[in-house]
């Protein structure tokens, strides 16, 4: 199995060489769980012209509809409520729940309207401090789940440039 790996994390160049010598194209990260809706792992590749490790954030695009309203959903109830702070708040329970009540009839309107729709994306945070060629990539896809079979697909057609997104706008029933 891909999760079963010991490199040192913090070290670009150990996590190269175990891809090198297992011939494996990606790996997952074994400090991070996967599941149908998330997974972490790391690929080679090249990075404005160096070899790179990507460390990867793969998501689903339904995943990122669901982060996305939450998001939306946070920002209308701090408007709101400027005492709110978001966390374990110290506002009295009658007040949080009025807050929590609010924050789901927004919720509601919101997948309700549908009004919010994302689109597939990459996103990179490169860090090539000290010789540490290390780029972060953030990728979420339209696809069902994400599988050992969706990222074969989306490493290899980044490795061989012909990664493309679909730039089309969705919207999606809330994933519980």
């Amino acid at each position: 199995m891909k999760n079963k790996v010991e490199f040192n994390l913090d070290n670009p160049n150990t996590i190269k060489e175990f891809l090198i010598s297992h011939t494996t194209p990606w790996v997952y990260n074994p400090d991070e769980e996967h599941n149908e809706d998330f997974a972490s792992f790391f690929f080679l590749g090249t990075y404005k012209n160096q070899d790179v490790v990507f460390i990867v954030i793969f998501i689903t695009l339904g995943v990122h509809y669901s982060m996305t309203i939450e998001d939306t959903v946070e920002e209308e109830i701090r408007k709101l409520y400027p005492e709110y702070d978001g966390k374990d708040s110290k506002l009295p329970n009658n007040k949080m729940e009025a807050i929590l009540e609010h924050k789901a009839e927004i919720k509601g309107k919101l997948l309700l309207e549908k009004n919010i729709k994302v689109q597939e994306f990459i996103d990179f945070d490169d860090d090539f401090e000290g010789g540490d060629q290390i780029v972060i990539l953030k990728v979420a896809l339209n696809i069902n789940e994400v599988n050992e079979e969706e990222i074969d697909k989306f490493v290899k057609s980044f490795q061989n440039n012909t990664f493309k997104l679909d730039e089309t706008s969705y919207s999606f029933r809330p994933i519980r």
